[in-house]
Order: structure tokens, then sequence, then C-alpha cells
């Protein structure tokens, strides 16, 4: 069955993101399985993601095996298909996801997490793993939020934690092998890989080690990126330069959970990077990674694609840049003469509290970097801060506007036209951190702070101060550290009508369903017993929960902890990788 949504595109907005036929789109017609991979929100999100990207080219490229992909439509086009019995389709054939093997979620942000039930209720498939039958597919998801993956283990029926690159192409060619096996036989032999939870199999009775690529270079590359014809958010081609960061920030769940630090070399990165510009067309790449100008070759790789004289127009991004002034140089390499705006991280106003959270910069590097950037032609400079942290005091707080303050009164002389904005996001502790026992703040705490902020912005010019949801920082805490009893509340609040929370206002819904499963919402936000068992702990992700521990309390001290290209830390990487400090070397 093909779903016709000809004359309901007109109807809609942006019907171009229901079309598909995208260049490098993949249309396969002989295949034993096939599975949708579906990303829990719109389009122009869904289809930024790189994860997607990588994963279309690498899975389709299986024998017998075909991968289309599936977004969460916009309120109109629900609202049409629930009208008119449409149910939830993949993009490129128009199946409705019912008749798919398997049907994959990407699961990088908790908020989503009702969008998935909507879009198994728009599919008419059963919401709870425990209600399907031989006739649904076999649901799964993996992504980063799938490093605690109890609240939405009740919905899917198998979870990939970690890297999808290898385990991912595996259970492609298992499923293959097994077309004709019953679905809990499926899952007794996808089980057996590494990164695979299946709930039914092994809940409350094995660990689940973390899926790691070893090795970036010996990856397949995903030369063939999808190239949309409506405007994403991130609308350029990615190609993620090494994987991993070393700098070991204690709030920061993914410098955790994707260790060790892997690179990818010179060679690879610059081949990849000449075959995607060429099968793309795109003119803007960007050079992913979680701390980008800390690969070791960085200004190698960018000297050598701006030597390129087939690249000598071609646009060239770091997401991710250290604050110090050889990032401004770096910088300055990629612009080609154009200033836009140039990104700092302190994440905390006073250097107490960067030490507690192992930013490892000094207020010095700060204000060099803001100078050197100005001094470079930028106007505009953005900052990124949090609040909430653990062992964060007032002046902490207070500290943020004095050090905004600072970068203004040096900068300014410099250029009159300098613009200087303050992001403010709100702390939320996250599984697989130091800070995973840390309390988080409430409403009243986040109204008080958030107010104390806007105080001391508002006598200040030429600054604007712009302050993260408060809403969605307290609901997002709630589900990060959530249990089983999460997972009803998410259920209860898909029915009460949350979804697409990320474009609306949905705490009223929230707030009703947990006064309906009759959680007390503070306990999730409350700190934890050090010696408690975690929700989470049953996932291996291949670092000591002791090191953590240890982390938390160099945190009350405010002590340093060298980053691990340096000196090994002993987070317990190298019982899994005894050469990770070679693999962060690039080998």
């Amino acid at each position: 069955m093909r779903v016709n949504l000809d004359k309901y595109l007109l109807q809609v907005e942006k019907p171009g993101q229901y079309l598909g036929n995208e260049i490098n789109s993949i249309h396969k017609e002989d295949y034993k399985v096939k599975m949708c991979l579906f990303f829990p929100d719109i389009y122009e999100v869904g289809m930024s993601n790189l994860g997607i990207r990588i994963l279309y080219s690498l899975l389709n490229r299986v024998e017998g095996f075909s991968l289309e992909r599936g977004f969460a439509p916009m309120e109109d086009m629900e609202d049409i298909m629930r009208k008119n019995g449409i149910p939830m389709f993949s993009l490129e054939s128009k199946t409705p996801l019912k008749e798919f093997d398997v049907v994959g979620f990407s699961l990088s942000y908790e908020m989503s997490y009702p969008n998935v039930l909507n879009a198994l209720d728009l599919a008419g498939i059963p919401v709870r793993s425990e209600n399907r039958t031989e006739d649904d597919p076999l649901i799964m998801a993996g992504g980063t939020c799938m490093m605690n993956p109890v609240p939405m283990e009740k919905f899917l029926d198998f979870i990939v934690i970690g890297d999808g690159e290898e385990v991912m192409v595996d259970i492609a060619k298992a499923l293959v092998e097994n077309k004709d096996k019953t679905r809990m036989e499926k899952l007794e032999i996808i089980g057996e890989f590494d990164g695979v939870y299946v709930p039914v199999l092994y809940k409350g009775k094995k660990r689940i080690k973390r899926a790691i690529v070893a090795d970036l270079n010996t990856t397949e590359y995903y030369e063939n990126q999808l190239v949309p014809y409506i405007n994403i958010v991130h609308d350029r081609a990615t190609v993620e330069i090494q994987r991993g960061c070393s700098r070991g920030c204690r709030f920061c769940q993914a410098g955790i959970v994707y260790r060790p630090v892997r690179e990818r070399s010179l060679e690879k990165n610059l081949e990849l990077i000449e075959k995607m510009i060429k099968n793309t067309g795109y003119e803007e790449i960007s050079l992913s990674s979680l701390s980008s100008s800390d690969y070791s070759e960085i200004d190698e790789l960018i000297k050598a694609i701006k030597s390129n004289e087939k690249h000598k127009n071609l646009g060239v991004s770091l997401p991710s840049l250290r604050m110090n002034t050889h990032s401004v140089e770096v910088a300055e390499d990629i612009s080609g003469g154009k200033r836009t705006g140039f990104t700092f991280a302190p994440e905390a106003g006073s250097q107490k509290l960067r030490d507690v959270i192992n930013k490892g910069v000094n207020e010095s590097d700060v204000l060099e970097t803001a100078e050197a950037a100005v001094r470079g032609g930028w106007e505009n400079l953005k900052f990124y801060f949090m609040i909430g942290l653990p062992f964060e005091t007032d002046e902490d707080v207070k500290e943020i506007y004095t050090l905004a303050k600072k970068v203004i009164d040096l900068c300014r002389p410099i250029n009159k036209r300098l613009n200087v904005t303050v992001s403010v996001s709100n702390f939320v502790p996250k599984p697989h951190t130091p800070f995973q026992w840390a309390q988080q703040m409430d409403f009243e705490e986040m109204r008080r702070k958030h107010a104390m902020l806007r105080e001391l912005f508002d006598r200040q010019r030429n600054c604007t101060l712009r302050i993260h949801d408060k809403r969605k920082s307290y609901l997002e805490g709630v589900i990060s550290r959530g249990d089983e009893r999460t997972g009803d509340v998410i259920e209860a609040a898909w029915r009460l009508g949350a979804k697409l929370d990320d474009y609306k206002d949905n705490l009223y819904i929230w707030k009703k369903a947990i006064e309906e499963v009759g959680i007390e919402e503070n306990e999730y936000l409350a700190p934890r017993d050090m010696d408690a068992t975690l929700p989470w702990d049953f996932v291996d992700i291949g670092v000591d929960k002791d090191f953590l521990k240890k982390e938390l309390a160099k945190a009350e001290k405010a002590t340093l902890t060298l980053e691990c290209r340096t000196s090994c830390a002993a987070c317990g990487m190298r019982k899994r990788f005894p050469n990770c400090m070679v693999i962060a070397k690039n080998n």
C-alpha cells in the first residue's frame, strides 16, 4: 500500500517536507527486509541530524536490506491524516510504518519522547511492546538519550546503546538472514550483539555494554549525503572529523559516554570531504566533533581544504572551538573574510565554578580570545553559560554579568559596533556524568536566579540576555534521570495531548500527567543517594562509576582533572581499549 498525499499537499505548511526524492535519496526494489528510520521531530530538524545521514548511507549498502526515513508530521498534516484515516508513512515510498519489518527511532532529546508514541499511534502500531503481535514491526530506538533507556523501554522491543555504524549493520544482516523467524527468535539473535538491550529478555538480568566503533578510519564512508529541497536547520555537508572529547567537563554527558577520543586521519577526512562535495554540490562543509579545534591536525586539515583550487569558494564551519587565541586564528583561516559571529562557551561566570565543572578555562583565556576576535573583525560575540550547577552560589551567578561586562569594557573601545549576546541555560543533571547525583533547580530557584540576572543585565548596553525556557528544563530533568514510572508519565502526557513540545507550551499537560500517574516530581529533581543503584546503572558505558564519584569529590573541592590526551585519568576505558591513548592520538 502506498499513501497518496497529492490532494492534501497544498493545504499544509511546507509541503516539500513530505515529498522525498531528494538528491541522493535511495529507492530499493530488491530487498528481503525493510526498515524505517524515524526521527521524532519535523523534517527540517531531523534532516540536520548527522546520525540519520550516516545510517541511511551505510544500511542501504547491506544486501537484501532497505532503509527508508520518516519524520513527525506538523500539526496541520496530522489533522488531515487523522481525519482521512491516513497512516503514518515513510518518506521514500510512502509506505505505512506498520508494513515495515523494523521501525527505528533516533532519540537525542528527551522532549521528543511523546512524538514516538504519537507516530506509533498514527501508524496503527500498539504503543506498548507487550501488546504487539507477529503482524507488527519490531520497534527499536538509539541515540544519546538511550544511555538511560528505562523511561522508554516499555514502548520498545530493542534498544541500541552507543555507536550505531557497526552494530546496526550487524543487526541488518542478521534480520536478512533470519527473515522468517518469529519476533522473539529475532530478538534473541540480535540481543547477542554488544550495545543491544532487549527489555523482555534482559531487564534486571544483564549489563549492556555500549557499542563502540574502535577506529573511525575503518568505517565505511557516508559521502552520498542527502540534499533537501527545502531549508533545514543545518543545511550543509557534514563530516565528523573525530568522535569523543578528552576535556572531561563534568556536566557534559556526550564527553563521557563517547569516550575514548577517536580521530579520523587527515587523509581520510580530506578524501571524505572531496567525495561529499562532489556528490552533494554543497558549498559549505561542517567539520563536526565535540571539540573540533582539539583535532590534532586541524591546522593541516583547514590548510589543505583552503589550498585546493576546486574548493576556493567552499565555506568551512567549525561548530565547537576552544577559548584561546589559536581558535581565533583557525576561525580567521576558515572565514574567508566573512565575520558573522564568534561563539564562546565559558559555561560559568566565576573561576571557582569553571574549576568545579573542569572547564579548564581561565578568565584571561576568555578576555584574550574575545579581544583577538574583535581585533580580527568580529562584531558579534555570543557567550554560553549555565546556572544551577552543583556547588553554585549567588555570587557565581552574578559573575556571569561581571565577566560579560569585562568583555564589553575591553572590546568596545576596539569596535564601537560590538554586540554581545549572553545565552543562559538551566543545568540539567544527566546519567553517566559526575553530576548524575546532583540536585536540579526547581521552578522557584530558576525564577529567582533568572530575575537576578535580568536585573543585572537590564542596565548593560550593547548586550542581549537570553535565558532558556525554565519549563522545558524542568521537564527534561524529570525525564532524563527517570525510571519505569517516568514511562507511565510520558504515555499519560501523550494521551492528554503532549507532542511537539519544542514548539508550544505543554507544561500544564505534563503536570496533569504527573498527577494522574501519582509520582512526586521533586523526587526526580532531588539529589540522588551516592550508594543507591540508579535506573541506568545496568548500562556499561566503559567509564567506571567510581571514577564519576571521584570526579564529583574533586568538583566539590574545585580541583581540575587534566585532559586525557596529556594524562590518563583512569576513567576505566582502558579495560576495553588498552591503547585508548594511542587511539586518541590517531594511531
